[in-house]
């Protein structure tokens, strides 16, 4: 069984009052979208409440910085069991300026396991799920100046969710990554998908497929895509005209490319701008490696055509003293110290973990075993 992989990630692929956040108004020749982190100055209040009626005068809320989970110590105390419920979250957020031309969001890398999110008073949105990151468009519902943001998380016991009830890890409660705010265009790229159709050591052929968000007349539209070496060259780009809401963008005959593997994690980076009436208005970057494995029938695992004896170990996502609500610098150190004791390959149990972690894979020439949030089966 021979396969090709379109990056060196293998990928399945909340609560806000005090503490402010300033989004810069965009000047038109400046960045066409921006995203910033807002962990900093949150605040927390343990209760369950359903109703947003029902927190808003407590004096029991506490100053907290994300990421956070209220299961921090009770997962690992003496005592049986740990707190399986809701909490909620709140946020003042600065809007400084609003730019009719542009949509904002709020951007959860993860969440456990429900959440709803309210601003200003009224639902803006929801998500279920802990372990992937979504977003949460706010543009309706903020103004100019301080806005509220209230979410609500649950980690209670749920047969309709998975993580099953009998698996054998803690479902930690909590804004347990990071928040973004972000905004970007009317007109957007939503995401890339990027794909290495053929890789050998002579050539390597890339497709991207562009999804534009919020685009119904297509005239006057129009891409450009471009592909760095490791070294930050410039080995091909592509202009065209948009063919549909998803847009297939081919790279054929890349020639010679340099190679990814586990001694030699070599990165090129893709871009795709969107243009209107030849003016930049959005642009995506991400980052890709060109290689191919085999599992041999009964034999060796090959990387490139070449034999890999694999090496690894097992991870979860938490850490003592603060559970699943780990640093971006403890993820990557996570990763450094299972490179450095001669591991090539590590597997991710038992669900999508933090992007931190991929990426640091990917920079340090580790392969990924990457897993749903499921375990053991059952209710």
């Amino acid at each position: 069984m021979k396969i090709n992989i379109y990056s060196p990630r293998n990928i399945i692929v909340l609560f806000i009052l005090f503490g402010f956040v300033v989004l810069n108004a965009q000047n038109s020749g400046s960045q066409v979208r921006t995203k910033t982190n807002i962990n900093l100055d949150w605040k927390y209040l343990e209760n369950d409440a359903k109703n947003l009626s029902d927190i808003p005068n407590s004096v029991s809320w506490v100053d907290i910085d994300l990421p956070h989970t209220w299961n921090s110590q009770d997962a690992t105390d003496n005592e049986p069991g740990y707190r399986r419920s809701a909490s909620w979250y709140k946020k003042k957020l600065a809007i400084p300026y609003k730019d009719t031309n542009k949509v904002y969001q709020l951007y959860f890398e993860g969440s456990n396991i429900t959440t709803k999110v309210y601003v200003n008073g009224k639902e803006a949105g929801g998500h279920i799920g802990g372990y992937i990151g979504f977003a949460i468009d706010i543009t309706k519902f903020i103004n100019v100046g301080n806005n509220e943001v209230l979410v609500r998380v649950d980690n209670s016991y749920n047969i309709e969710i998975i993580p099953s009830q009998k698996s054998d890890f803690f479902i930690y409660g909590g804004i347990t990554r990071d928040v973004f705010l972000q905004s970007m265009a009317n007109n957007h790229i939503e995401n890339i998908k990027i794909t290495t159709p053929q890789v050998s050591e002579k050539s390597a052929s890339l497709v991207v497929v562009a999804s534009i968000k919020n685009v119904e007349n297509l005239e006057g539209f129009t891409y450009l895509a471009q592909l760095t070496n490791p070294k930050g060259k410039l080995v091909a780009a592509k202009k065209g005209t948009l063919s549909s809401s998803a847009t297939t963008i081919a790279f054929n005959e890349i020639k010679n490319p340099e190679l990814w593997d586990i001694n030699n994690p070599n990165l090129y980076s893709v871009s795709v701008s969107l243009l209107d009436n030849g003016k930049i208005i959005d642009k995506i970057d991400d980052k890709l490696g060109f290689r191919w494995f085999e599992f041999k029938e009964n034999g060796p695992f090959l990387l490139n055509g070449k034999r890999v004896l694999i090496r690894g170990t097992h991870r979860h996502e938490e850490h003592a003293g603060v559970g699943a609500a780990v640093s971006n610098n403890q993820h990557r150190k996570d990763m450094e110290s299972i490179k450095e004791m001669g591991a090539n390959f590590v597997r991710l149990a038992h669900y999508p973990q933090d992007p931190e972690i991929y990426k640091a894979c990917d920079e340090l020439g580790l392969l990924v075993w990457d897993e749903l949030p499921w375990c053991r089966g059952g209710l």
